[in-house]
Order: C-alpha cells, then structure tokens, then sequence
C-alpha cells in the first residue's frame, strides 16, 4: 500500500535526521551566547505554533535564547517584527513568511547586519536566502494521487489548491496535475474544475465547491484538496447539498479537525509533516550555519532556485495519513495525538 511506502520513506529520513542532531549536539552545546529568531506567519495556524515551540524548545536545550514572534498574517507588521529582532542582535533568524515576494526585504536588512535567515516551509524569492527547510511537495502531490485512486480509480475530479501567492500551493498543484495526467490521458478520470483557494481558506473552499455544484448539478468523485481546512470546507458543502455518495478527498497538514474527519470517514487522508522532528533539524542547522562551522551546502540534501540564487534546501517526506494507520502512526508512534483527541 501507498501508505506504507511513505511510512518507510518517512522512517529512513528520521533515521537521517537524528543521525545529524547527534552529531551536531556537542558542538552547538557550547553556544551560549547565540541568540536566535523565529518569525511565524499567523497564530491562525495551528502546526506553525507549535513548530515555533519545538524550535524554541530544541535550541534552547543547546544554550541559545530563542525569541519567537508572528506576523498576525500581516506581511508589514512580521517585517517589523524582524527589524527588532535584527537590531536587538540576534545571529540567526529562522521566518515563515506571511508574503514570500516582500520577505526579501528582511533577507536583505539582516545581511546588513551579518545575520543569517532559514526560509521554514515557505520559500522567500529574489533573495540572498541562506537555507530553506520544507518538505517535497512533489511526492506529497504523488502521495495524494495514489492515496485517492487507490481507493476511487476513475471518477470527476476537482483540484482546489493553496494560496497562489504561496510557492507550496504552486508545486503541490503543478504536482498533482503531472501525476493525475496519465489517467486523464487514458480517459478513467475528469478534472471538472481546479482554482486556488486564497489564504488555504476554508470559506473559500467552501464557496468554490458550492458555486461548482450549484452550476454544474454535479458532485465531483474526487477533491484533491491542499489543506484540511480546505478538505473541511468541502464536507460542509456536501452536507448542506445532502450528498449521499462517497466523495474522496485529500487533505495537508494532519490538523486534529483533519483527523476527526478522516476517523468520521468523510476524508480519505491527509499528509503528516513530522513537525517536531523538522523543527529539531532546523534548529540544529541554524546553530551550525551561525557558528560558522559549517557551510550550508554540507547541511542540505538539494538546492532551489529562488530567483536568484541556489538555496541549499533540507527536503523532510511526509507520511499519508489514512483510517487504518491514523491511530498508529498519529498516537502510538509519534504521541502526536491522544485516541481521545482523534476520536471526538
């Protein structure tokens, strides 16, 4: 099964992962004097919070001080954000950009000040970006293909993607697409509407599913959505219209309303990103890269175009997350949940 593979995928780059951690511990242990930055988009995020906190958490076992801001989902006010924390003397800034294109603003002020800035999950184009941590939206788009016609092999499909603005939503669409081609080539499935959902919304995925069901008179087969919020826009939908056949529908991010959905059988899967194990990483990177005692390129598994220079990206698989391995993967071996948070 799909799932399966991903799990074994999701394991090995664990192995990875704590392999490094391991061997960056002793070195970064004695970086006392290191202060560092973390700079999320919105509290409305929930993965964002928490990754802020594992980051947080991790670095400050090592010795530094970690100051941990967001920018509201206001592009000015984190840019602001980031000036204080510049010109309070922070060696490195870690930043979930609310804007991918104006974040190069802060890219540019911090290499005024000798600091070093990791993009975490969201890419900051046309920049001198010193790292970039994320997962690889291209498998994470083939895992939803897979996931989905696993279990529905021929049908209508719809694809509601992320923000557009969002270079994620971008890949993971483009993504989807290239993987869904052969079987639209062969004639087993449709795609009878794809947009962008602004801000990952779930109103807006909501209001675009209606308007499509609404105008058309169709119930799609498939929704390959980019987030789970997007997902749980979709399943009002489909109540309001009392839809009584199965629908399957993709999700991102494993949100506990994902979860739920997914035990409830109204969601199919959703992708889990290990955030405390990415979180982990990118702190440790972080130390390395402000210590000086590594170049970037030594810490990273690829590189991407940015629009102006090859960033050096560390790429973390994500797992898919179903009805049959939720409890197991979720609960019993990431704690990431309780079965009584899953179940209610």
């Amino acid at each position: 099964m799909p799932s399966t593979c991903y799990r074994f995928i999701l394991m090995r780059y664990l192995l990875f992962i704590q392999l490094v951690v391991v061997v960056f511990l002793s070195s970064c242990q004695s970086d006392t004097n290191v202060q560092l930055g973390f700079i999320y988009s919105s509290p409305e995020t929930d993965r964002y919070v928490k990754e802020a906190s594992y980051f947080k958490y991790y670095a400050e076992r090592q010795g530094a001080t970690v100051y941990v801001e967001h920018g509201n989902g206001d592009a000015a006010a984190q840019e602001q954000k980031a000036i204080e924390l510049i010109e309070r003397g922070v060696d490195g800034l870690a930043l979930i950009a609310v804007n991918a294109n104006t974040a190069a603003a802060i890219v540019r002020k911090a290499q005024e000040h000798g600091v070093k800035v990791m993009a975490y999950n969201r890419l900051i184009k046309n920049s001198e970006l010193d790292f970039f941590v994320s997962g690889n939206n291209d498998v994470l788009g083939k895992m939803m293909v897979d996931e989905l016609l696993r279990v529905k092999p021929s049908g209508e499909a719809i694809i509601l993607g992320g923000d557009k603005y969002d270079r994620n939503a971008v890949e993971l669409m483009a993504s989807v697409k290239k993987y869904l081609k052969p079987h639209l080539e062969s004639g087993r499935v449709s795609v009878g509407y794809e947009t962008y959902i602004e801000e990952w919304s779930k109103e807006n995925a909501a209001y675009e599913l209606d308007q499509y069901i609404s105008n058309t008179g169709r119930v799609p087969d498939l929704i390959f959505a980019g987030f789970d919020g997007i997902a749980a826009g979709c399943i009002e939908v489909l109540k309001k219209h009392n839809v009584d056949k199965e629908v399957f529908i993709s999700g991102q991010d494993a949100t506990l309303e994902g979860v739920r959905n997914i035990m409830a059988g109204h969601q199919q899967m959703t992708a889990f990103h290990p955030l405390k194990k990415t979180s982990e990483q990118a702190a440790a990177v972080m130390l390395q890269l402000v210590a000086g005692k590594q170049k970037a390129n030594q810490l990273s598994t690829a590189t991407i175009n940015n629009g102006q220079k090859e960033v050096p990206v560390l790429q973390i698989p994500s797992v898919a997350i179903t009805r049959d391995n939720l409890e197991q993967v979720l609960v019993d071996e990431m704690g990431f949940y309780t079965r009584q948070e899953v179940s209610n």
